[in-house]
C-alpha cells in the first residue's frame, strides 16, 4: 500500500467505484427494473496473485447489488485487474433502478435472493442492519485490518457502535458552489468565506435572487443539491445536532434543529430565494446545473461535483465561457455562529456492505476490501470520487481526474485544475458527523419520524413549530418502548 499522502491524512474521499469487465454486455431484466452486468473470470498466470484460494480448482461467482448506475463504467474499468488477480473470483454487477431500487434490495435480501455485496443505505441502516448485513468485526480481525485506520473517521459512518457492518467509500464534502457571472449582475460580492455563517448565507441568497415584476423568483439565490428536507438536516448538524441525545432519548425538540427549519421554510415561502419542491419539480431545476447555467446563484453542494466540469462542457451544461472566464467557484462552508470552529464541513458517506445471503462471504470480504481501496484508485479516470481509504494515491488521483470523454466517447486529457482539486482536498476541513445516533439503532425510525413531519412543511401544510412537536412526540414514543 502506498504512504498516505498528507492532504489524505485529514480526510479522503472516494467515489462510488463499481465494477464490470471488458467486453462484458448489459442485459435487461423487465420484471425487476435492473441492469445486469458479468464479468466472467478469465484464467491468468496464477504468479500474478498471491490468495492461497484462488489456486485451487475452485471457482466462486458473486453478486453486487447497487442503485448507481455509474457503478458499470467503474466496473467495466477495474474489473480486468481483479480477475488477474483473482482468476477464480468472478463478480456480477446489478444496477437496480427506478424510485424503489433500494426496496428492491430490502426485498432481495430478506428473500434469499443470492446478493453477495449491496451498496448501503446511510442514516436509515441501523434498525435493519443485523437483519440485512454481515457484521465484518471477524474478518477484518483475521485479516489483520485495522478498520478505522484505513478510513478515519468516515468508517464510522458503517458502523452501530463497535459493529462493522460495512466498508466506507464514497464520500461527497460539503462546499459552497457559486456563478461569478450572477454575483457581478446582481452587484452582490461574496462574503468573507473565512467568517460567513448560515445567517450571513441566507442573507447573500436573498440580495442574489432576482424576480420578475409579479414578484416570481426568475433567479434564485441558493439551494442545497440534495433539496430543502436534506437541506434543514444537513444544517442543524453544523450546530451539534443530533436526532438522539447522548443517552439515547429523542431530540427534535433541539433549538439547533428548530432554526434550521426556520432559516430553510424563510428562504423558500418568504424570500423565495431557495426553490420550492413545486418550483422543482416545474422545472426540473437540478442544483448544480442551474448553478453552472446562471438558474441559481449558489448550491450548497459537494465538492465532487467540481470534478465533473469538462465533462459538463461536453455534455453542455456548462459553456466554455463559463470554463475560460472562471465564473463556477468554490467557497468554504458557512459556519453555525461566529462562535463555531472554522473548516468544518459534513459529508455524504456511502458504503459497501456483504449481505446476509452470502454464501461466499471470505471471497466477498477480499473483494469488497480491494474494491474500496486499490479499484477505486484504478477506476479515476472513468469515476471522478473520492476515496474514503486514507492511503489512495493522491498524485495519481490529480492526474487521473483531469480524464474524460469527448462528443465521441474517447478519453481525452483536460486541463490541469490541480489548485481547484487540492481546495476540494484541503487538509484544514473537518468533517463532522452527527454525534450519537449510530449508537442507537431505533435512531432510524426516529428520522423517519422527523422525515414525515418536515415533509408537511417544505410543502407548507404544516408550520414548523408544531410539525417538530408532533416528530418528538412519535419520537419519544419510540424510545418507550424500546426502553421497556
Amino acid at each position: 500500500m502506498r504512504q498516505r499522502k498528507g492532504w489524505l491524512a485529514a480526510w479522503l474521499i472516494v467515489g462510488l467505484l463499481a465494477m464490470l469487465v471488458a467486453g462484458c454486455s448489459g442485459k435487461s431484466d423487465k420484471t425487476t427494473g435492473q441492469t445486469v452486468a458479468s464479468a466472467t473470470p478469465t484464467q491468468t498466470n496464477k504468479a500474478d496473485t498471491s490468495d492461497k484460494s484462488d489456486k485451487s480448482d475452485k471457482k466462486v461467482n458473486l453478486r453486487l447489488y447497487t442503485v448507481s448506475a455509474l457503478d458499470k463504467d467503474e466496473f467495466d474499468r477495474i474489473l480486468p485487474e481483479w480477475n488477474k488477480l483473482h482468476p477464480n473470483i468472478g463478480v456480477e454487477l446489478v444496477v437496480l433502478t427506478g424510485a424503489d431500487s433500494w426496496d428492491k434490495i430490502r426485498i432481495g435480501i430478506a428473500g434469499g435472493e443470492k446478493i453477495d455485496i449491496a451498496i448501503m443505505e446511510r442514516d436509515t441502516f441501523r434498525d435493519k442492519a443485523s437483519k440485512m448485513y454481515l457484521k465484518l468485526n471477524d474478518l477484518m480481525k483475521k485479516d489483520n485490518l485495522n478498520y478505522l485506520q484505513e478510513f478515519g473517521a468516515y468508517g464510522r459512518a458503517t458502523m452501530i457502535g463497535d459493529d462493522i457492518y460495512g466498508i466506507a467509500k464514497i464520500l461527497s464534502p460539503s462546499v459552497v458552489i457559486y456563478n461569478q457571472s450572477v454575483l457581478d449582475k446582481a452587484g452582490v460580492p461574496l462574503p468573507d468565506e473565512n467568517t460567513w455563517t448560515f445567517d450571513d448565507y441566507f442573507n447573500w441568497i436573498a440580495k442574489l435572487t432576482q424576480k420578475s415584476a409579479d414578484g416570481k423568483s426568475t433567479v434564485f439565490g441558493g439551494m442545497h443539491w440534495q433539496g430543502a428536507l436534506k437541506g434543514i438536516l444537513d444544517l442543524a448538524i453544523y450546530g451539534g445536532w443530533d436526532i438522539v441525545t447522548a443517552d439515547g432519548k429523542p431530540n427534535i425538540n433541539s433549538p439547533i434543529l428548530k432554526k434550521a427549519a426556520d432559516l430553510y421554510y424563510k428562504a423558500i415561502f418568504t424570500d423565495k430565494s431557495m426553490p420550492s419542491n413545486a418550483d422543482v419539480n416545474a422545472t426540473k431545476l437540478n442544483a448544480v446545473y442551474g448553478t453552472l447555467s446562471g438558474e441559481l446563484g449558489s448550491t450548497l453542494a459537494a465538492s465532487n461535483n467540481m470534478l465533473g466540469l469538462d465533462d459538463w462542457k461536453v455534455t453542455g451544461q456548462m459553456t466554455q465561457e463559463a470554463d475560460d472566464k472562471n465564473w463556477i467557484r468554490m467557497a468554504k462552508m458557512p459556519r453555525w455562529d461566529a462562535s463555531s470552529p472554522a473548516n468544518q464541513i459534513t459529508t455524504i458517506v456511502t458504503g459497501y456492505s456483504i449481505t446476509k445471503t452470502s454464501e461466499h462471504p471470505d471471497e466477498a470480504y477480499q473483494f469488497l476490501k480491494w474494491y474500496t481501496t486499490k479499484g477505486l484508485e484504478l477506476s479515476a479516470k472513468v469515476a471522478k470520487r473520492i476515496p474514503a481509504w486514507t492511503k489512495a494515491d493522491s498524485k495519481q488521483l490529480f492526474q487521473d481526474w483531469r480524464f474524460y470523454k469527448d462528443k465521441n466517447g474517447t478519453p481525452v486529457e483536460g486541463k490541469s485544475r490541480n489548485e481547484m482539486y487540492k481546495k476540494i482536498v484541503d487538509p484544514a476541513q473537518v468533517a463532522i458527523f452527527p454525534k450519537y445516533r449510530a449508537d442507537y439503532e431505533y435512531s432510524s425510525r426516529m428520522l423517519e419520524e422527523l422525515t414525515k413531519e418536515l415533509t408537511l412543511v417544505l410543502a407548507d401544510e404544516k408550520k414548523v413549530e408544531p410539525a417538530l412537536a408532533d416528530a418528538q412526540k412519535a419520537a419519544q414514543a419510540i424510545y418507550d418502548k424500546e426502553k421497556k
